[in-house]
C-alpha cells in the first residue's frame, strides 16, 4: 500500500484509509485493522521455520554425503534470513509507530527480501537433501 505521492508505505490498513489517496476504496474494517494481527502469522511462520531447519541441522545424520551437508548449509541461512527478517520486520514497525513515513520503499524491498529468502532456502535446503538420501 504505497502512497504514491510520498515515497512510503504503510503498515496499518486504517492510516491508508485515513490519507488523502481517493482512487482506493476501502472496506469499513480498514478503519480500525492494524497490522499486529498479521505481524504475529508472520513471526508464527518464521519460528516454524526456522524451528524444523534447526531440528534437520541438529538431528540430522550426515552419513558421509555431500549433499546434506551442502543442504544443511543451506538450512543454516534460511534460519539466519528468518532471524533477519523478524528482527527487521519488528525493529520497522516500532519506528512506524514514530514515524509514518518512515516505512521506505528500501526497507519495505529489505524486510521483503530476507523473508522470501529465508522461504526460498528452507525449500531449497530441503530439496538438495532429498537427492542427498
Amino acid at each position: 500500500m504505497a502512497h504514491p505521492r510520498a515515497g512510503y508505505f504503510f503498515f496499518d490498513p486504517q492510516d491508508c484509509a485515513a490519507s488523502e489517496q481517493q482512487e482506493r476504496r476501502f472496506p469499513l474494517s480498514a478503519r480500525a485493522a492494524t497490522f499486529e494481527p498479521l505481524l504475529k502469522h508472520y513471526i508464527g511462520v518464521t519460528q516454524l521455520v526456522y524451528t524444523v531447519s534447526a531440528a534437520s541441522i541438529a538431528f540430522g545424520g550426515t552419513q558421509g554425503n555431500a549433499l546434506i551437508v551442502i543442504a544443511k548449509l543451506i538450512l543454516a541461512w534460511s534460519i539466519f534470513y528468518g532471524v533477519l527478517f523478524c528482527a527487521l520486520l519488528l525493529w520497522r514497525y516500532d519506528e512506524y509507530g514514530q514515524d509514518v513515513t518512515s516505512y521506505t520503499p528500501r526497507w519495505y524491498s529489505t524486510i521483503f527480501a530476507c523473508g522470501f529468502s529465508s522461504l526460498t532456502c528452507f525449500f531449497v535446503g530441503y530439496l538438495v537433501w532429498s537427492f542427498g538420501l
